[in-house]
């Protein structure tokens, strides 16, 4: 299975510091960012890996994975650029020519968890997998809405009023099929394709499996969240 790694966007809301510097190359509890989801796949047996930049910070993602290496040792490392800020299917299909016709595990690069994922990655046969946690807000996620019977019946974007706390949060296991579905899809009102437009294909085959996880997870968008991880980090090494 082949790991990517989505370090590319504009991160608007850690501006002017993003303006400057990749925000995956901050210093998250002692660590630049990107070293977090990297160790997330590698605990979860990926031995090949694909981050996926874009300009005009790119350059600086790749030195840190350069420096970083020696502490994933065997782990094969690649580049992809992804030309303009698209959306998360978007930098997912610049890593397809890296998939040997394999299944792929996506992680965000300001994404933080917890846990490892290998019991899944070593499972895993077709369709997509991937995780809900309770989050304080979930209509800035998409949800799942199930029915009567608890049977999934639909993935909204941000809804109004989501039918629960869960939210749909990563990482995101894909069989191959995933990048002949980007290909279908169009862009959202914001002029980005969008990744729950993914899960909506894989719902439509009755291919799309949602896990309920409780470790760890954080979304490091804003400076307050990275003070906030950080000093989680912090404290948790200090035990």
């Amino acid at each position: 299975m082949l790991g990517v790694v989505l370090a590319g966007g504009t991160a608007s809301r850690l501006k002017p510091v993003s303006l400057f510097v990749n925000k995956t190359i901050l210093p998250v509890g002692g660590k630049p960012m990107i070293y977090y989801p990297i160790s997330t796949l590698v605990k979860s047996g990926i031995e090949h890996i694909v981050v996926v930049t874009g300009e005009p910070l790119g350059s600086q993602v790749v030195e840190m994975v350069g420096y970083l290496k020696p502490n994933f040792k065997g782990v094969n490392f690649e580049f992809a650029r992804q030309e303009k800020p698209l959306g998360m299917p978007d930098a997912i299909a610049c890593a397809g020519p890296f998939a040997r016709k394999e299944p792929i595990i996506v992680v965000a690069g300001d994404n933080i968890f917890g846990g490892d994922y290998k019991k899944y990655v070593t499972k895993f046969v077709k369709g997509e997998i991937s995780f809900l946690r309770e989050v304080p807000d979930p209509s800035r996620f998409g949800c799942p809405f199930y029915d009567k019977d608890k049977k999934l019946i639909a993935i909204v974007e941000k809804p109004i009023k989501p039918q629960s706390k869960y939210a749909i949060t990563g990482p995101h296991i894909f069989d191959y099929k995933v990048f002949s579905f980007i290909k279908t899809l169009t862009s959202s009102k914001r002029g980005e394709l969008e990744i729950v437009d993914l899960h909506k294909k894989y719902l439509s085959l009755k291919e799309l499996k949602l896990i309920k996880v409780r470790d760890f997870w954080a979304d490091i968008g804003t400076f307050k969240s990275l003070a906030k991880v950080s000093y989680h980090i912090f404290k948790l090494n200090d035990k």
